[in-house]
């Protein structure tokens, strides 16, 4: 099996410890990373970091041996030095994920070539009528921008949208959906040589730019305030921020509301993660916040709020983050996703944002609510905290 961080390496071995070890006492299971050397040679599952797997064989071939490959995060493996995990001598292949697909071709150069293409796709119609995941529903919280902040961002704007015309025109770059525009733009970049590649970079650097205001909006962490009723009444709360720094100002700003919150970043080792983890797990904590470590690969103590105080026009990210607080709740209660955006700019859905995120999940969410500036906060929390629904068996 091959995961992309150690942290799942730990995770996995738990998992095949507690489900198979009962039926298989003689089971050898082996670890490859985070200074262990094992392979398949020597044991019946071997659990593997990418990294790791693409410098060395899991399956060494003297041996004669067979074996099946999971690659669990599948996305992952699409990058070109990632893709050597991928070892062909297994004759079984299963890529396991909740968003294949990636910003750059590396699907259709590494993946699809590996696993065949897709061969199974669980929606969210079906995992909520086979009751995989819990019930949910999402709130849009409506900020404005500062009008030094409205300025800064239209400047970026302007320069996005004048190199995203000629990406368009010149280049015969996709231009939607979005996800398929900035695949194109990053393999444009990276591969491309020329005007095109530098109209790529000069896209990126001005898109990059513009999320920067908008992840740092200060309206957002007085909204954040706002709805410190709303993670005092949830079970665990977690916080996506762009930024580690906007990840710690918005802890700050919930701990001037009385919540117990804590930052959770890559700086981090694992030992102190792990004591993270522990105090979300035990109460201690109320809330973790972190920039992009919880989007994925990391199991997650069970939490029913999620908060994204930089939402991102990935379909894929936006998955990625509901999937953090959708798993069955033992009371039955909703899950609740929570997204502040600026009004009038790239994150409004009035504008088209979160369109492809939208679409997947407006007929099966329970309740979608966009919430104006304007709003109260006692309405906003009004509305998280009706968590129970209607049908809690």
């Amino acid at each position: 099996m091959v995961v992309p961080t150690v942290a799942l390496v730990d995770q996995w071995i738990s998992q095949f410890e507690c489900h198979l070890r009962g039926r298989f006492p003689a089971m050898r299971v082996g670890k490859m990373g985070g200074g262990a050397t094992d392979d398949l040679s020597g044991c019946d599952v071997l659990v593997a970091t990418v990294q790791s797997a693409a410098d060395r064989y899991m399956l060494p071939a003297p041996h004669g041996l067979e074996g099946l490959l999971v690659a669990d995060e599948a996305h992952h493996y699409g990058a070109p030095r990632w893709s050597r995990a991928l070892e062909a001598s297994f004759g079984w292949r299963l890529g396991l994920t909740a968003t294949y697909e990636r910003e750059d071709g590396g699907v259709e150069a590494h993946l699809d070539p590996y696993f065949g293409g897709t061969c199974y796709s669980l929606d969210y119609g079906e995992a909520l009528a086979d009751r995989v995941i819990a019930r949910f529903k999402i709130a849009f919280v409506g900020i404005r921008l500062e009008p030094h902040e409205l300025l800064l961002y239209q400047q970026e704007d302007q320069k996005a949208s004048r190199y995203r015309k000629r990406l368009v025109n010149d280049f015969g770059v996709t231009s939607e959906p979005f996800g398929a525009f900035m695949r194109e733009v990053c393999v444009l970049k990276s591969t491309g040589s020329g005007e095109g590649s530098r109209c790529a970079g000069f896209y990126l650097g001005a898109f990059s730019k513009r999320r920067a205001v908008l992840a740092n909006a200060g309206a957002k962490f007085s909204r954040l305030g706002d709805l410190a009723p709303a993670v005092r009444h949830a079970d665990r709360s977690i916080l996506f921020a762009q930024t580690r720094q906007a990840a710690a100002a918005a802890v700050s700003a919930l701990a001037q509301r009385g919540v117990r919150g804590k930052v959770l970043d890559a700086t981090m080792g694992l030992d102190e993660r792990k004591i993270v983890f522990a105090g979300f797990e035990e109460g201690i904590h109320e809330l973790v916040a972190a920039p992009k470590l919880l989007d994925e690969g990391i199991d997650v103590p069970a939490a029913d709020l999620a908060i994204v105080l930089a939402s991102s026009r990935s379909r894929r990210q936006m998955v990625q983050r509901l999937g953090r607080v959708v798993r069955q709740k033992a009371d039955g209660r909703l899950a609740r996703i929570a997204i502040l955006f600026a009004e009038g700019t790239s994150e409004d859905p009035e504008h088209g944002a979160h369109e492809e995120f939208v679409d997947l999940i407006a007929d099966v969410a329970e309740e979608l609510e966009v919430f104006p500036s304007g709003t109260g906060a006692q309405e906003i929390t009004q509305y998280l905290n009706d968590w129970a629904g209607a049908d809690n068996t």
